[in-house]
């Protein structure tokens, strides 16, 4: 059986045809420029309409370009003034200075930042039954961020997240970068988890999300068995593994002396004013303590005080096990007390009382002080890393050294070297990997980039299964360019920024995305040659923010912990019961915090978002290199119904009642703000008639302008990119 998968694996490469991604991009140059201000994208992409009589679309308006543009690089809508000075200017630069601009705002780093957090699957939190916190889980966030805003070379930017303790010892940003491979979520039950199962799980975790983000390959799937399509037997999967041996995950302390002292001291603050609150507490149980404690007793048999009264020392072994489960049936649990308790109303409210005086003070306690969540080395001696029969720890095989996938070495020859030890507690191994990653030639890394970065300008990668180059992948549907474009981030020294000029300023671009010809809609209804640009809709951060913005109510603070906003009434009732008292999801006391980008909001994975959920947002389990995009009853719900739809559209309306005078002046704001155009004649006509219609309750006036805003921000037009 295994001979047989392992054979099917191998399948191409014994036919002597090796699969295309396997093989190094080919450095063939671009097609000739047909028309004059064409890139070379557009001189690959339509040299392919031509070859198959297909015309491409005519270019969308310029304010249709302008939102396009500022939707992906930015995640925000353009505002009022920045479309006026777009189509004020005449110059043929014009395009190249939005670009120019947007590239350089620090919205271009917390848009992109999204996309790369989806790969590394990242929240604030563990997951998992308890799903605790991870207070210092942002901290890798607004490392991303930072990365992209100063356009941090993607081959340096892969080296710090796999090995940022070994290519920078000592620096805390690298400590953070390195929290990568521990972004996912992890299984924390004291007591509970074998420690070599444990273990095996976070090598895995590394092992699989490094295989599926910088190679594009389904390497996980040779964990239990040889691929059953790649060529990717276990002995790759492992010696992958390998790489990994002697990381742990570790918290390491990034901060000063100065901050662990304040901090201790504003601790032992809180904690003075909160032990009178506990003291009295615990009087107040007491006796009901008494009473449960002394009804366990009264039920003991003859036999059973017998033992608890015998001197352990006199105990035989038989009796010493009895013991312990004499004394286990003794004590009495926190729910028997509160069960008691609330059996007397006065108690019972007077204990909640305590509770809650003790829960405000313990969420006013400073945060611990600063650790990098990462991923290093501390030890001399690397585990050795063995072949897991069917992947289960328990069944160790032959063991294997650090090594690249067979497929890959041929073709990468003198790439991955022997690791070189750093100091004593640092194999090097991390780093020969990462700089294997980046070596000249290698055939997967720059295409994998590339096609992530063509897959969020147009909606679909090149490869359209952005994560899996493997065989049962989809096959390029411009090799050449693909190719030319993994060679061209090697020759822009792997900055990420003059890629994206490169493509958002290429015609192909710019064109319509509402195209209807009729040859080309029968012959490529799927647009894969790109004769028209695809028509997207909006994330749901994206969407969320881009609400914000029009509504004039976006707060742009960046980085930081994560803000705790509030939640939908029935996401409380279904996670929180009614009798906690302690409130589990504090929100953030300042109510401006909640309107600050959804990048920022505390992403717990067992407590999502509504909106977030409605519009497919991932749940941080495993990484994902593409969104879904469903449609289905509850997103209208979500948008029409949802409170923070409901406030938005009122906030909205009390801008433009504010900010702006005359019905027509306003209506007009409002269609420049969603959509970046003025309203057409007709819907001024329609929006005029709509805004001036009788109320039924309230303020008519702004009733009548939250429920056009409101509708506005449902509209499809408002929701996709276009």
């Amino acid at each position: 059986m295994l001979l047989l998968v392992a054979v099917s694996g191998l399948g191409a490469a014994v036919a002597g045809v090796p699969h295309w991604s396997f093989v190094p991009p080919g450095s063939g140059a671009p097609p000739p420029v047909p028309l004059a201000g064409a890139n070379a994208v557009d001189a690959f992409l339509n040299a392919r309409l031509r070859s198959e009589g297909l015309l491409p679309a005519p270019p969308a308006g310029r304010e249709a370009w302008l939102r396009r543009i500022t939707l992906d690089l930015t995640g925000l809508p353009p505002t009022p003034d920045e479309r006026s000075a777009f189509l004020a200017d005449a110059s043929p630069t014009a395009r190249e200075r939005v670009v120019d601009r947007l590239l350089a705002s620090p919205a271009y780093g917390e848009r992109w930042a999204q996309h790369w957090l989806d790969l590394a699957h990242y929240a604030d939190s563990n997951g998992f039954e308890l799903d605790a916190d991870r207070p210092d889980a942002w901290r890798y966030r607004d490392w991303v961020v930072a990365a992209l805003n100063r356009d941090l070379p993607y081959d340096e930017f892969l080296t710090f997240q796999i090995a940022g303790d070994e290519c920078a010892p000592g620096d805390p940003d690298a400590l953070v970068a390195a929290g990568f491979a521990r972004a996912g979520p992890r299984e924390v039950v004291a007591g509970n988890i074998d420690p070599e199962v444990k273990r095996q799980g976070e090598l895995t975790e590394a092992t699989s999300t490094v295989g599926s983000v910088f190679l594009g390959l389904t390497i996980g799937c040779a964990r239990c068995h040889d691929h059953k399509f790649d060529p990717l037997p276990a002995t790759d999967y492992y010696g992958l593994q390998a790489f990994f041996a002697g990381a742990r995950l570790q918290e390491v302390p990034i901060h000063g002396e100065e901050e662990k002292l304040r901090i201790e001291a504003e601790t032992r603050r809180i904690d003075a004013l909160i032990a009178p609150i506990q003291a009295r507490q615990k009087e107040l149980e007491k006796p009901y303590r008494e009473r449960l404690r002394a009804q366990k007793e009264s039920s003991l048999t003859a036999e059973e005080r017998a033992v608890r009264d015998k001197r352990p020392e006199d105990r035989t072994p038989e009796e010493m096990r009895q013991a312990e489960g004499v004394n286990t049936a003794l004590n009495v649990t926190w729910e028997e007390v509160a069960e008691a308790v609330a059996a007397h109303p006065a108690d019972h409210t007077a204990r909640e009382a305590l509770k809650r005086e003790i829960h405000e003070l313990e969420i006013r306690k400073p945060a611990p002080p600063a650790h990098a969540m990462t991923l290093a080395e501390s030890a001399d001696a690397i585990p050795e890393t063995r072949i897991l029969a069917r992947g289960n720890v328990k069944q160790p095989r032959q063991p294997v050294e650090p090594a690249a996938p067979a497929v890959l070495r041929a073709v990468t020859a003198g790439g991955l070297r022997e690791p070189e030890r750093l100091d004593p507690t640092h194999s090097g191994r991390r780093l020969a990997l990462a700089r294997w990653l980046r070596t000249p030639g290698h055939p997967l890394t720059a295409r994998v980039m590339v096609n992530r970065l063509w897959q969020h300008h147009f909606g679909r990668g090149l490869v359209a299964t952005p994560s899996d180059f493997g065989t049962r992948g989809g096959r390029p549907s411009h090799p050449e360019l693909l190719d030319w474009l993994a060679l061209e981030l090697q020759r822009q020294e792997w900055r990420l920024k003059p890629m994206h000029r490169l493509l958002v300023l290429s015609d192909a671009y710019a064109r319509d995305s509402d195209a209807e010809g009729a040859a080309e809609q029968s012959l490529d209804p799927e647009n894969r040659s790109l004769w028209r640009m695809n028509r997207r809709r909006m994330e749901a951060e994206a969407l969320r923010d881009s609400a914000l913005a029009v509504a004039g109510s976006l707060n742009r603070r960046s980085g930081g912990p994560g803000v705790r906003a509030p939640l939908e009434p029935e996401v409380r009732e279904l996670i929180f019961t009614e009798a906690e008292v302690v409130d589990l999801w504090p929100e953030d006391p300042v109510p401006d915090s909640h309107q600050r980008r959804s990048l920022y909001l505390h992403r717990k994975r067992n407590v999502p978002y509504p909106l977030f959920s409605a519009f497919d947002a991932p749940d941080a389990q495993s990484p994902c290199p593409e969104r879904s995009r469903s449609v289905h009853a509850p997103q209208a719900l979500v948008l029409l119904n949802g409170r923070f739809a409901q406030e938005t559209a009122r906030g909205f309306a009390g801008s433009l009642l504010d900010g702006v005078s005359g019905t027509d002046s306003r209506i007009r704001e409002a269609w420049v703000r969603v959509y970046c155009r003025e309203p057409s004649a007709e819907e001024l006509t329609s929006a005029r008639a709509f805004v001036s219609g009788d109320g039924d309750s309230g303020d008519p006036d702004a009733d009548r302008w939250a429920d056009l805003t409101l509708a506005l921000l449902n509209s499809n037009e408002f929701l996709h990119v276009p």
